[in-house]
């Protein structure tokens, strides 16, 4: 990602760098008619957080205009991604009018339903993965999944035009885009016997026995290669020991 004599600015104590690059995002309409007219967008933001556990994360931040066309271009979606997204999802959810609902309550809703379906199964053996490099490695076969207008569809080639990889990180849309996708290897991964119950693209699979969470496993991961995405194997581990399991889950979702 270039970025030409970036002017670094504060947020907190975070440094922020402002990328001149503009995009032709889908902005304007026809005066009177449907079609959507290309624009010249403002600069884009790219913002620097460090991860509570090390390294960090760059925000994504668009112009004020494009935030409300990316949000009007999603906000036809919500309903059906909400209907899809199954009771064991627990990133934050969206409203009617396409706004996040505040995520801490929903991380701990998730930690809960981790700890009893863990200490509940008897011999119970746990795997916890994630999505590898998940929001930059969305692309077209994954938009497909959540049934992507063109005109989405042509706005996030206009961010990727700036610089930006798959869906920006940051702006509401995006987390609603990702967990509509992410649904879908959810429900592969149910249909072979195990739910995954999933922190936005953290995941934890518990059965009794190795054969029916490795399966419900492979299911998970041969639907996320479908989408054009992968399971992190570097962040991926089989626990028996219970105590041991919700440990490693207990440091999860601190990044958000």
């Amino acid at each position: 990602m270039s970025r030409t004599s970036p002017s670094p600015g504060i947020v907190g104590a975070t440094p922020v760098w402002w990328d001149g690059a503009s995009t032709d995002l889908l902005r304007s309409r026809e005066e009177g008619g449907t079609a959507m007219q290309p624009r010249p967008a403002g600069p884009i933001r790219w913002e620097r957080y460090s991860k509570p556990g090390g390294g960090h994360r760059w925000l994504v931040r668009l112009d004020p205009r494009d935030q409300r066309t990316y949000r009007d271009l999603v906000l036809p979606l919500v309903t059906r991604i909400e209907r899809s997204v199954g009771p064991l999802a627990f990133a934050p959810r969206a409203t009617s009018d396409g706004r996040l609902r505040p995520w801490p309550d929903a991380r701990s809703a998730w930690r809960r339903a981790v700890h009893r379906s863990i200490v509940r199964a008897s011999g119970s053996v746990v795997i916890v993965s994630d999505v590898r490099d998940c929001y930059p490695s969305v692309g077209e076969r994954a938009l497909e999944a959540v049934a992507c207008s063109d005109q989405l569809t042509a706005f996030l080639r206009g961010t990727a035009d700036a610089g930006v990889r798959g869906i920006p990180v940051g702006p509401d849309p995006s987390a609603i885009l990702a967990n509509g996708i992410l649904a879908y290897a959810d429900r592969a991964a149910a249909a072979a016997g195990c739910r995954p119950i999933r922190w936005v693209d953290d995941v934890v699979l518990v059965a009794a026995g190795h054969r029916p969470v490795i399966r419900a496993f492979d299911a998970w991961r041969r639907a996320l290669a479908e989408l054009g995405l992968e399971a992190h194997d570097g962040k991926t581990r089989v626990f028996t020991d219970v105590d041991e399991a919700l440990v490693r889950i207990g440091s999860l979702g601190r990044s958000v």
